[in-house]
């Protein structure tokens, strides 16, 4: 229903005669500078109901800002014309007072140049009107395509073309509830209720001061008078309406103090400048910059400990319930183990290697749309027990994996790669690195870690589903993780694996880990385990595993050429000596 009355809203608007058609085509101009931007802060803090689940009207600005133009923030270079250093918050007031401006106004982005080559639109532009995206007979192929599939397979998964044709449509219906001035649930109704709508235009009976409330905010904001008394009025109209229960309220004020101070950006700043100054204490200053690392890295962990807590007061659960959650908690693992084996171990790298863990892992996270950043809680997840028996578990054997991964990688570089020589006689016998007996130590814990999580897994599915094993994708996959670092371990106990073995094989055996965690759901995405698929960050993930393969081959021809110039020089100190010479070994 939503599509034909955009349809039918563009053929108006493109009828309209050009003096109105330019009054109401240009949109409500950035509020004056001198204004106060305490209605922006008032507004921020009303709540609406969206995606399952209460949130800020902050948050859900945010989320249709990234929706329609693909980010939160714009430049004069980066974003729609006249949005330059606007708020999301601003772009929600723009939508819902004067909805109809917007729809021969370049506000949608399209990114993907060969999905717009594709699709007919100009692959030099990167934003795109409702009524060009509406009209593009490319996208609406994509969409035909998609629901075939759909008709000859009901669970199949959209092919990326289509997945971004359908991204265009969800931000096309998304501008035709404002322009229909569909009223928003934006009133709290008891507690576990529906929220009643209310709107500028209307709403449900009940909700009329909400109503008024509107109706004059939006013609203060729609003649550029002081926002700050209409704002204030809206939100305590809401208030007054209808009171959020005092758990609600406290989660909207953390997601408040969460989305101002942006722990994970914090997080990675602190991390990724520990990795920097530990570098530099390598070639100067060696102390007084180790210090200086370790609280930087310690500030990381703060930041990652705070950004969990928060998701953890706001949401209610978990914080492994996704993707993006599962990567953050992978990372601050990763960072805590590092720390404890750190303390009975000084000279080690595993405050290094859990600094490397937790800083890919926050910008990994960062990859996932934002919309799937902060998702309900799907039905067979809301066994908190289980959730945070198994899930946590498994998540957290990952990070300890990405630990000795980290660790296998300095051993590599270190040693490998930048090292001079190699001792044949160590390498040739029980004699390890240090590096290589922090690697093996990860991993074992890593290993109890995961065949726990593993089993713990299977007993939730026997409690959800009714059987305790079923090769679904996700357990096979998890399955052959466990027997590959199980084979990893015994190579090396029987004396298979040598150093530089050992140090590859934490390399490679991750990659198993990143399948089973990210191929599974994002390339697969087939079995019970529907509730984690998604789709994105292929291009980012493919790239890591052809950088670690190339990685793994330079290693491995160094390694070849160290071992024969050892062998060569350990050859010259052992041969016979001439005549006359005393022998010697």
């Amino acid at each position: 229903m939503i599509r034909p009355f955009l349809l039918a809203l563009a053929l108006l608007v493109g009828l309209l005669p050009s003096a109105a058609h330019a009054q109401d085509q240009t949109p409500t101009p950035a509020q004056p500078a001198a204004q106060s931007s305490a209605w922006m802060d008032e507004l921020r803090a009303i709540p609406i109901q969206d995606g399952g689940r209460v949130m800020p009207l902050d948050t859900y600005a945010q989320q249709l800002a990234v929706q329609l133009t693909g980010r939160t923030r714009w430049r004069a270079d980066r974003g729609p014309a006249g949005y330059a250093d606007r708020d999301p918050i601003q772009l929600f007031c723009d939508l819902l007072f004067k909805p109809n401006a917007f729809m021969n106004e370049q506000l949608i982005a399209v990114e993907n140049r060969p999905f717009k080559t594709k699709v007919g639109l100009d692959p030099l532009r990167e934003f795109f009107t409702p009524v060009e995206i509406m009209s593009c007979k490319g996208i609406q192929a994509e969409l035909d395509a998609f629901s075939q599939r759909r008709m000859m397979d009901s669970s199949a998964p959209p092919l990326p073309d289509q997945k971004k044709a359908l991204e265009l449509s969800s931000a096309l219906d998304r501008i035709a509830q404002f322009s229909s001035r569909t009223p928003l649930p934006i009133v709290p109704n008891g507690p576990d209720q529906t929220f009643l709508r209310a709107g500028p235009t209307g709403g449900e009976p009940g909700t009329e001061p909400v109503q008024a409330a509107f109706a004059a905010f939006g013609k203060a904001y729609a003649a550029g008078a002081p926002l700050d008394a209409p704002a204030k009025a809206l939100a305590g109209a809401i208030a007054n309406t209808g009171r959020l229960p005092e758990r609600a309220s406290k989660a909207i004020d953390y997601e408040l103090f969460y989305n101002a101070h942006r722990p994970w950006r914090m997080a990675a700043y602190a991390y990724g400048l520990a990795i920097v100054v530990f570098g530099l204490s390598r070639l100067f200053f060696r102390k007084p910059l180790m210090w200086l690392a370790v609280l930087l890295g310690v500030w990381g962990v703060a930041e990652h400990a705070l950004g969990t807590g928060l998701r953890v007061l706001i949401l209610g659960r978990a914080p492994v319930s996704n993707t993006y959650e599962s990567l953050l908690w992978m990372g601050l693992v990763g960072i805590v183990i590092g720390l404890i084996f750190q303390v009975f171990n000084r000279k080690a790298y595993y405050l290094f290697a859990g600094v490397c863990a937790a800083f890919l892992s926050v910008l990994f996270a960062g990859l996932v749309p934002m919309q799937d950043q902060t998702n309900a809680l799907p039905a067979v997840l809301r066994s908190n027990y289980w959730l945070t028996i198994h899930v946590l578990t498994i998540v957290a054997s990952y990070g300890v994996l990405a630990v000795a991964s980290v660790l296998g990688h300095a051993f590599l570089t270190k040693n490998i790669l930048f090292g001079k020589q190699i001792d044949v006689e160590r390498d040739a016998a029980s004699k390890s690195a240090p590096l290589v007996v922090q690697t093996y130590r990860a991993i074992q814990i890593g290993l109890l870690l995961l065949t726990a999580g593993t089993i713990l897994g299977g007993v939730w599915a026997a409690d959800s589903w009714g059987r305790f094993w079923g090769w679904d994708p996700k357990e096979t996959w998890a399955l052959i993780s466990i027997v590959i670092y199980f084979a990893v371990l015994h190579a090396r106990y029987v004396g298979w694996l040598r150093d530089f073995g050992l140090a590859a094989a934490a390399v490679l055996g991750f990659a198993a880990i990143v399948w089973t965690f990210y191929g599974v759901n994002y390339v697969m995405a087939t079995g019970l385990h529907s509730y984690g698929f998604g789709s994105g960050g292929e291009v980012w993930v493919g790239a890591w595993a052809i950088a670690e393969l190339l990685f793994l081959v330079a290693c491995r021809l160094r390694y070849l050429s160290l071992r024969r110039a050892a062998s060569e020089d350990h050859k010259h100190h052992h041969q016979t000596p001439p005549t006359g010479t005393p022998a010697t070994r």
